[in-house]
C-alpha cells in the first residue's frame, strides 16, 4: 500500500486480513466477512508491542464488511505507544459501528472518510509525542 511520505516497512498477512507497517503507522485491512474476537484483537496488540518501540498510530481501513465486538476495546492492554486509532470508511453501517466502538475505547479514536485525512490526524498526534526530549528531572524540552 503506497502512501505519500511514508515508507512501507513490512506487510503482515494473517487469517483475517493484512497489517501494513510503516515507521510510525499501522494500517489494518480486515477481510470480508471476518469476525474479530477478543483473542484476535489481543494478538494484534501483542504484535504491536513486539514490533513497535516508538509511538505509532493505527488506522482501521474498512473497505470490507466484518464484525467486531465493541466490548473487546474495554479488555485491551494498556499500550502507551499507541497514540490514536483512526477508522476510515464511507459506508453508513461501518461508520455507525465505529461510533459505538469509540465509546468503549479509552484513548484517541476518530472517524474519517479518507485515508489521507486519517493519516494527517495521526501525524499531528504522533510526532508531537515522539519529538519530546525527556531529561532526568522529568521536564520536557
Amino acid at each position: 500500500m503506497d502512501i505519500i511520505e511514508k515508507n512501507l516497512k513490512n506487510t503482515y498477512t494473517f487469517e483475517n486480513g493484512k497489517l501494513y507497517m510503516y515507521e510510525d503507522l499501522i494500517i489494518g485491512e480486515i477481510n470480508e466477512g471476518a469476525h474479530i474476537t477478543t483473542d484476535v484483537l489481543l494478538s494484534f496488540f501483542e504484535f504491536f508491542k513486539e514490533n513497535y518501540k516508538i509511538p505509532f498510530g493505527y488506522i482501521s481501513l474498512r473497505n470490507n464488511s466484518y464484525s467486531i465486538d465493541p466490548q473487546v476495546y474495554k479488555m485491551l492492554p494498556e499500550n502507551n505507544l499507541l497514540k490514536g486509532i483512526a477508522v476510515v470508511s464511507n459506508k453508513k453501517f461501518s461508520t455507525l459501528n465505529a461510533h459505538v466502538e469509540k465509546s468503549f475505547f479509552n484513548g484517541r479514536y476518530e472517524l474519517f472518510t479518507t485515508l489521507n485525512a486519517a493519516i494527517n490526524w495521526l501525524d499531528k498526534i504522533v510526532p508531537l509525542e515522539k519529538n519530546d526530549i525527556y531529561i532526568s528531572n522529568n521536564s520536557i524540552i
